[in-house]
């Protein structure tokens, strides 16, 4: 089937759609809106660089400190199941 036939009900019933557009003051307010609540909200949650870093910084000692508790513990099981 081409897409050029007349015969599709597909392409029937999308050129039987209408457009539609919201107003150019309609669109301005909404931008306007979006605006001021981005310029708000933007500078209230984004962690200045100190404190991503401070947090980068705990996140690595945190896996370190798993990592070291986990091969302890597989250390002390090994020795356990050959008796030492």
């Amino acid at each position: 089937m081409s897409p050029d036939t007349d015969d599709d009900p597909v392409l029937a019933t999308l050129h039987e759609l209408h457009a539609c557009d919201v107003s150019a003051a309609r669109a301005q307010r909404l931008r306007a809106r979006c605006q001021t609540y981005l310029k708000t909200q933007g500078v209230s949650r984004h962690l200045p660089l100190t404190s991503r870093a401070g947090v980068w910084r705990a996140l690595r000692a945190l896996a370190a400190a798993w990592c070291v508790v986990y091969l302890v513990e597989t250390l002390r099981r090994a020795a356990a199941v050959y008796g030492l």
